[in-house]
């Protein structure tokens, strides 16, 4: 932090609380995220996506009927706008996931007539109207880019099953369903990240969901918070089998190259979804699917990047991040690299939602200050007599 004016400048507002939050903890030196007083151990991989959603947004998870009437809910509400189809069909040709992503979250808004309604019953069903959407528009995009007809989710699938249905035309494995349930809940919310930031400043304005949700997808495709899981698979298969790890992870940052899924910005130890992806994993290769050699690979990588970090960079606490194991399950479960990002933002709309209706039930307008260090006392010259 700098000084100046009589007040201190927290750069990237770095330590500069904005709120206090029921809906989750990052504590970074013990290696925890709690959500809604739940370690993420417990609840990855033992609730699927729709549970921990329904946990977001309520401080509680569903019993049965809340859980039946949110899936209902949400099958009411998966048919995607013709809009928003429409401009899938015209940016998938050209246009990459994420900028297709923020194009056609967009136009979410078409149809519904109380898109300004932010009230807190109309807030949480408008959640799990965007949260039933999401993975359609991302299946949608994939199939046209391929030039493959869209493909509507089966009646009464849950958001896991539907998303992989409606991306590979075919009912997938259980295992794949398990697995993508596991990743999308490990990743659905952490904390007063970027792109939760920007959601809650949006909605603070009074505007509108579609809104601060197309503006948190915007946040999210910078590739400092967006994350690099195809990158580290790109890694992967250069380094290709585990005698090859030392070697290369050594010339790599003799050159002053970074190792992928390596280091973050809160955690000092290993980042806890990166242990619960792994074991959703390794379920996943038990259940008869998955990709063994790629789980002992990176799990090889891992163990052989942190020895040698330790000593090459001694004192820096760079352990495995999420996105190490992300691209290990988002692979093993069959999706494209170039939509492994629009795929965490189906997990983490789940979080920017939540964030929005804590933000709406005492709102207040999100309006920092900062510090002028220009030039004062300037007089206006005429353009011919400027410098």
């Amino acid at each position: 932090m700098s000084e100046g004016a009589n007040a201190v400048v927290g750069k990237g507002l770095e330590g500069v609380p904005l709120c206090e939050t029921h809906i989750a903890e990052v504590d970074g030196k013990a290696g925890h995220l709690t959500i809604e007083g739940y370690d993420i151990r417990e609840l990855a991989g033992k609730v699927t996506f729709e549970e921990e959603a329904y946990l977001l947004w309520h401080g509680k998870l569903p019993n049965r009927a809340e859980y039946e009437g949110l899936r209902q809910e949400m099958a009411t509400a998966r048919r995607l706008p013709e809009v928003t189809i429409d401009v899938l069909k015209q940016t998938s040709p050209s246009a990459s996931g994420m900028h297709a992503l923020r194009m056609a979250a967009s136009t979410l808004s078409d149809g519904d007539p109380d898109v300004d309604d932010i009230s807190l019953p109309v807030s949480r069903k408008r959640a799990s109207r965007l949260l039933a959407r999401m993975p359609l528009l991302v299946a949608a995009y994939w199939r046209l880019r391929n030039n493959q007809p869209i493909v509507e989710a089966p009646e009464g699938a849950g958001v896991a099953e539907s998303f992989l249905h409606s991306l590979y035309g075919a009912a997938p494995h259980p295992a794949q369903v398990d697995a993508l349930n596991a990743y999308l809940v490990a990743v659905s919310e952490h904390g007063m990240n970027a792109s939760t930031f920007t959601a809650r400043v949006v909605i603070s304005t009074d505007s509108d969901m579609v809104s601060a949700q197309t503006a948190a997808i915007c946040a999210l495709k910078g590739p400092k918070h967006g994350g690099v899981p195809g990158p580290v698979l790109e890694m992967m298969e250069s380094i290709g089998e585990p005698s090859r790890a030392e070697p290369w992870i050594r010339q790599h940052l003799a050159s002053g190259q970074k190792i992928m899924g390596f280091g973050h910005r809160v955690y000092k130890v290993r980042d806890p979804r990166a242990e619960v992806l792994s074991d959703a994993s390794l379920k996943m290769i038990q259940q008869g699917s998955g990709d063994r050699r790629l789980f002992d690979l990176v799990h090889a990588v891992e163990d052989t990047t942190v020895r040698v970090l330790a000593e090459v960079k001694p004192g820096r606490d760079l352990y495995a991040n999420v996105e190490l194991y992300a691209a290990l399950i988002l692979h093993s479960i069959g999706i494209p690299p170039e939509v492994f990002t629009p795929v965490f933002a189906i997990g983490r709309t789940a979080g920017w939602t939540a964030h929005m209706i804590e933000q709406l039930e005492d709102n207040r307008l999100i309006r920092p200050t900062s510090i002028y260090v220009g030039p004062r006392g300037l007089r206006w010259q005429p353009i011919d007599q400027r410098s």
